[in-house]
């Protein structure tokens, strides 16, 4: 079962990476380590901040603000019919939708700043928006 362990771990590995590295070189590769550790757990774990509000963009109309505390269903008309969408305790979630797929549904609830969800047959988006700074996974230029 743990065959590829003692292959890459067994004794004579440790022996010639010690052979190899000096003590500065483990010292960088720890504290490399640590730092990657560290970023991922800042940025991508503990960077989601909760939501204060959404806006629901519905085809080309302007966005309408929904309070993300007062606990709701939201009858929105797109392009191919009703969508509904429910508001409960900070959350927001497409409950239904007229679109073959169902994607928007599937997507389940949304309850971080940032987090965005569409139904594009329908032509109906919803994003949770906050007081506090939106976190990028992804930024082109």
């Amino acid at each position: 079962m743990y065959k590829w362990f003692n292959h890459y771990f067994n004794h004579n590995t440790l022996l010639k990476f010690n052979a190899l590295t000096t003590v500065a070189d483990r010292i960088i590769i720890a504290l490399a380590f640590v730092l990657l550790v560290w970023l991922y757990v800042h940025y991508w774990i503990g960077s989601f901040e909760s939501a204060d509000y959404a806006l629901i963009w519905v085809a080309n109309q302007a966005p309408k603000r929904f309070d993300l505390q007062d606990d709701q269903r939201i009858s929105v008309q797109g392009y191919l019919g009703e969508s509904l969408i429910e508001v409960k305790a900070g959350q927001i979630r497409f409950l239904t939708s007229p679109c073959q797929s169902q994607y928007c549904i599937h997507a389940g609830w949304l309850t971080h700043n940032g987090e965005v969800v569409a139904c594009l047959p329908n032509q109906v988006t919803i994003q949770l928006r906050g007081n506090e700074n939106l976190q990028f996974d992804s930024i082109a230029y």
